[in-house]
């Protein structure tokens, strides 16, 4: 059954990881574009550059997750390397349980206050219809104090609690992945 989940949650993860590729790109585009339109014909875009910097934040917030997933995370791999398979599970198990997984928790509850904030600020429209005009047109909550720059702020800082949420899923998938190989340690010292 745990092993089922890990699987599932794993396909998100490469999911995650082709989008940050995807999104890599379309950031790229973005600040070649607005490169090249400041230095060939003197013209700059102050929502373009914001734009580049919420491109940047999401690849690396939904990156992280990704990281983990294949292990390409920061590890102090001079002391790591050296300890049995079994010992780097239990490291491994021990660390996402009690030090990863709470910093998620953490992150998730007070991204989620720091989005809503963010969203509450200002006037509302009162129906969906609305909504969406605002959204679209003098945006909702918290904007860019920069004349030029972008509106709906509460998108980009949504994006803290929600690549924290997929990080403890990574982290649970990490967990059950490194309990799977103490089982398969055990049953292989057993024999």
């Amino acid at each position: 059954m745990f092993f089922g989940i890990e699987k599932k949650i794993n396909k998100l993860m490469d999911m995650l990881g082709a989008l940050s590729s995807f999104l890599l790109i379309i950031l790229v585009i973005v600040i070649s574009y607005n490169v090249i339109g400041r230095y060939a014909f003197g013209k700059s875009s102050v929502g373009l550059e914001e734009f580049s910097w919420h491109l940047y934040s999401t690849v690396f917030l939904l990156s992280i997750s990704y990281a983990l997933k294949t292990e390409s995370h920061v590890r102090v791999d001079i002391i790591f390397e050296r300890l049995s398979a079994r010992t780097q599970a239990i490291i491994n198990s021990i660390g996402g349980l009690f030090v990863l997984l709470p910093i998620c928790a953490i992150v998730v509850y007070y991204g989620f206050i720091f989005m809503r904030e963010s969203y509450q600020w200002g006037p509302h429209a009162d129906s969906i219809s609305g909504l969406i005009q605002q959204f679209m047109t003098t945006g909702i909550g918290e904007k860019s104090s920069d004349p030029g720059g972008l509106l709906n702020r509460f998108v980009i800082k949504g994006m803290v609690p929600l690549s924290f949420l997929f990080l403890g899923l990574s982290t649970v998938s990490f967990i059950i992945k490194n309990i799977r190989l103490l089982i398969e340690t055990r049953s292989e010292q057993v024999k």
